[in-house]
């Protein structure tokens, strides 16, 4: 009948309107550049070299890498390629982290209105205890001397020297004013007191194991060693006044 359509005409209309069906094109994923990557997580920069300071208590500073720093924090290795570029700019933050923590440390106990040689009694006492929970700072500080063609290392390394030898130089300049200290070199003082401090950790579990072993008695090897550090600079670096007042 003229006019009206057929179900099968309606059919043809639908199919007619059809598009074809196929495959959609794949989305375009764009180029993501080298940043922060992204997560849930929002890990800072200090996060990982808190991090890193702990790893470096068991793991010598030259065995250090990237990707060891990483698996240590839990991360993905292009964290601490974002933040730190290289190996030697995360030793320069590490090393920084270090050097503040201890210098905080004496700056709570030292004031300038105290002797001289008690000003060097609270520096070893700090330095035996720092090195004995980090090890291996002397060698970080070595291994980023070993770099002299980052900036950043080399800014360090003269800001910490200069720093620590005004302070001894000021400390030894005081014992000479107040008769306490004999003139001598700060640069070999600084030296020789953070050498025998460094060796405390190491040379302290060779004296325990011996002790043990031999039934000796129960010490306090730390309280111990720094007495002896103390007594043996003082010896040296003190005047006869100083030794005639002790």
């Amino acid at each position: 009948m003229p006019g009206k359509t057929t179900s099968a005409d309606e059919a043809q209309k639908k199919a007619a309107g059809k598009k074809p069906v196929g495959k959609k094109p794949a989305a375009k994923t764009k180029s993501r550049s080298i940043g922060r990557p992204k997560g849930k997580r929002r890990i800072g920069k200090t996060f990982l070299v808190d991090k890193t300071v702990e790893l470096l208590r068991t793991v010598p500073p030259e065995k250090l890498s990237l990707s060891m720093a990483a698996r240590h924090a839990g991360v993905h290795l292009t964290l601490f390629k974002y933040y730190f570029t290289d190996r030697t700019r995360l030793l320069v933050d590490v090393a920084r982290t270090l050097s503040i923590a201890l210098g905080d440390g004496v700056a709570a106990i030292e004031t300038k209105e105290l002797p001289a040689p008690e000003r060097l009694r609270i520096r070893i006492d700090a330095m035996v205890d720092f090195f004995f929970t980090n090890p291996f700072y002397y060698r970080l500080m070595v291994e980023i001397i070993g770099d002299d063609t980052d900036p950043l290392a080399t800014e360090l390394i003269t800001v910490w020297m200069s720093k620590t030898l005004d302070i001894y130089k000021e400390i030894i300049d005081a014992g000479e004013a107040e008769g306490s200290l004999r003139p001598i070199d700060p640069y070999f003082t600084f030296v020789a007191i953070m050498g025998v401090c460094e060796q405390f950790q190491h040379a302290s579990r060779i004296v325990e194991r011996t002790q043990a072993v031999g039934g000796g008695r129960s010490r306090n090897t730390a309280a111990e060693y720094k007495a002896f550090v103390y007594e043996l600079m003082i010896k040296g670096l003190g005047t006869e006044k100083l030794a005639k007042a002790r």
